[in-house]
């Protein structure tokens, strides 16, 4: 019987919308945008920061160095990291409405300590009605490492055959069913929320 419901935030609950919020936001041309996609964005870098071992300042740091000719945009960059996600209409509505049914609900994310903070406080409008989350800057391990589901499950005393698990990366979903939960790789809303329902139609017949 599947009790829990589990969400990545990136790419499923939030847009991580890097490419507009440089050239609509920050007004970047579309060569900048693309070379700090390259030599930010889309690097081991960012994994630095999701994973929380190394001083974010010293990641940024060392992220700033990637693009030595293009200071000022760094600066904006980093300054005004705030826009770099946006909640996806689905989010709330959707946490909202299996808690409605009974389920709980929880999130299980990469990313970054100081970014999460901000964009929790910020940004994101579904963080509050989940009942529980795990982010990996905090525990300091990232998905796919089998630890991380380990303390979500240890913390609130989920059964993973109890557990659905959505998000973006095949890996992640991989590792969860060895985990031994149910598992969902998101293409969009309605792919997603038609395998999951079809899952909890299966899990509570």
């Amino acid at each position: 019987m599947i009790k829990n419901v589990i969400f990545d935030i990136g790419m499923v609950l939030a847009d991580f919308c890097w490419y507009t919020y440089m050239t609509e936001e920050l007004g970047f041309s579309e060569e900048t945008a693309r070379l700090f996609g390259e030599k930010v964005v889309m690097t081991e870098f960012w994994h630095q920061l999701d994973l929380g071992v190394m001083p974010e300042a010293e990641v940024i740091a060392a992220m700033k160095a990637q693009v030595p000719d293009h200071r000022e945009e760094a600066e904006l960059f980093f300054g005004n990291i705030e826009h770099i996600v946006k909640n996806y209409d689905h989010s709330r509505k959707w946490i909202v409405s299996l808690k409605k049914r009974g389920y709980k609900v929880y999130l299980l994310s990469n990313y970054p300590r100081g970014t999460f903070v901000l964009h929790k406080e910020k940004v994101f409008d579904f963080v509050d009605v989940a009942d529980g989350r795990v982010i990996s800057g905090f525990e300091r391990m990232t998905k796919p490492d089998r630890r991380i589901y380990e303390i979500l499950s240890n913390r609130y005393g989920l059964n993973a055959k109890e557990c659905v698990f959505i998000d973006d990366q095949e890996v992640n979903i991989k590792a969860a069913k060895a985990f031994g939960m149910k598992g969902i790789v998101f293409g969009s809303y309605e792919q997603a929320n038609n395998e999951l329902e079809e899952i909890l139609k299966d899990g509570n017949a």
